[in-house]
């Protein structure tokens, strides 16, 4: 009996694993099947002029996704803060918008603004590579 738990626990295990989507085109299949997209970022490995911190790594599943003439994938994300380095202890507003190109650059353009009145505090831009600064998962 305890075997064959061992066994069940074992099988589910692995059908859950995340499965690293390595191309472009690895991740527009994905998208146009309908499956669970998960986007994960280690800014150190990116480039980008104004970041306020150095050191993040970050993790996002976007609801929609845009396959626009099967050259970019694009997405964003509206995420409520009180700990932006830009305006700690502030109620902020971050819009994030993705772009996936089918050569494998990634734009990821940041707009921070104040969530009382959404003005706009800040803009920043980070470029990163996919599969390098930049990974995608389903």
């Amino acid at each position: 009996m305890k075997k064959m738990i061992l066994l069940i626990l074992v099988v589910l295990t692995s059908s859950v694993r995340a499965e690293q989507l390595t191309t472009f085109m690895d991740i527009a299949d994905t998208i146009s099947q309908g499956k669970k997209i998960t986007l994960v970022m280690n800014i150190q490995e990116c480039s980008s002029q104004k970041m306020p911190v150095s050191s993040v790594i970050a993790s996002v599943q976007p609801a929609s996704f845009l396959i626009i003439d099967n050259d970019r994938i694009t997405t964003s994300i509206k995420h409520f803060t009180l700990d932006n380095p830009i305006a700690r202890g502030n109620p902020i507003f971050e819009f994030v918008k993705y772009n996936i190109n089918s050569d494998g650059s990634i734009s990821i353009k940041n707009t921070v603004m104040d969530a009382g009145n959404f003005k706009q505090l800040a803009t920043y831009q980070l470029n990163c590579t996919l599969n390098k600064g930049f990974k995608v998962f389903s």
